[in-house]
């Protein structure tokens, strides 16, 4: 029996040391119908001439300019063959039979859509085991450990299976989001359209991560503040949209003034003056979170044309969601 072929698609900026350890790994796998699609954006450290050079098989594209994550991975799909697309940064280490152990989940059933692999940290800790989207429209990663295959709201392009033709009919990763959440709105809309995502623990991938954003760190964090405001906006449904931003900024802003209290009027009796700067931080400054807004405002038709779409193609509702704890506020 034929095996189904899956296009590994793996996008690079300036990546170079890491994409090596990631192809050795790759082309050990005991998976063997796949092509390996390499999407540069670039890049300036000898990516191109590394992966030309040393590996002939690989289809390498050749992008003018740093595109981000979305744009770059629909680009790749598009000239893809496989009828499966395997999405993997260049910074994770696959294990032999990572394909093997996730191509039987998703072929035993026609309605799940989308399977992550298990993230690992070298440490061997567990990096990611799914993401999941509360009430409000947050996203949480879950660290718990699993045994067994699980649904998740969302899996992480780290390590995404996604069948082609339901990428296809999503029309894709959302090339507005540029880079940050954009694994998460897919899962999403795969959700509302009638399938499912899953994870597959069996099937382990390490995962370094955050490498080949760290020095552009403000620019992510701008992307993934408002990539998360345009999800609330444009995949609840219009009554649930208004509605949960504005409650979500509340929340924010409470759960933000509780630190800043905690810290200057109680007698940083509850976070020291390191775990205070810490999470200040982690969380987007108030001029990101400004310009997140105001690039919110200034796209009202991109909103809302992709609300409309999302919508009249919606075949599971909000509320049916939460009953099946895909959207839910418990850790999971």
């Amino acid at each position: 029996m034929q095996l189904p072929k899956v296009s590994i698609i793996i996008v690079n900026y300036n990546g170079k040391t890491l994409l090596e350890k990631c192809l050795e790994s790759v082309f050990k796998i005991d998976y063997k119908n796949t092509e390996v699609i390499v999407v540069d954006n670039n890049s300036t450290d000898d990516t191109v001439e590394f992966v030309t050079n040393n590996y002939p098989s690989i289809i390498l594209l050749k992008l003018n300019s740093n595109k981000g994550f979305a744009e770059p991975n629909n680009i790749a799909a598009k000239i893809a063959t496989g009828k499966y697309l395997l999405f993997l940064n260049n910074d994770t280490i696959v294990t032999s039979n990572f394909i093997s152990e996730m191509i039987p989940v998703i072929e035993n059933d026609e309605q799940i859509a989308i399977c992550q692999s298990l993230l690992l940290k070298p440490d061997k800790s567990i990096d990611s085991s799914g993401d999941f989207i509360d009430n409000l429209g947050v996203v949480y990663n879950s660290t718990k450990k699993i045994n067994d295959i699980r649904k998740i709201s969302s899996a992480r392009g780290a390590s995404m299976l996604i069948r082609k033709n339901i990428f296809d009919i999503l029309e894709g990763f959302d090339e507005k989001f540029y880079v940050s959440f954009e694994d998460v709105d897919l899962g999403w809309r795969t959700w509302m359209i009638g399938y499912k995502v899953v994870l597959a623990p069996k099937s382990i991938v390490y995962h370094i991560g955050s490498q080949t954003i760290k020095s552009k760190k403000p620019e992510i964090a701008f992307h993934g503040f408002k990539n998360q405001l345009s999800m609330k906006l444009t995949n609840f449904e219009p009554s649930l949209a208004i509605r949960n931003t504005t409650l979500f900024f509340i929340q924010y802003g409470l759960r933000e003034l509780k630190i800043w209290l905690d810290y200057k009027i109680k007698g940083r009796t509850t976070l020291t003056p390191t775990e205070y700067e810490t999470k200040i931080a982690e969380k987007p400054s108030f001029k990101i979170i400004l310009k997140s807004i105001m690039w919110v405002l200034s796209n009202p038709r991109y909103l809302r044309n992709k609300q409309r779409k999302i919508q009249f193609s919606r075949k599971i509702s909000t509320d049916t969601l939460k009953k099946m704890n895909i959207i839910s506020s418990k850790i999971q």
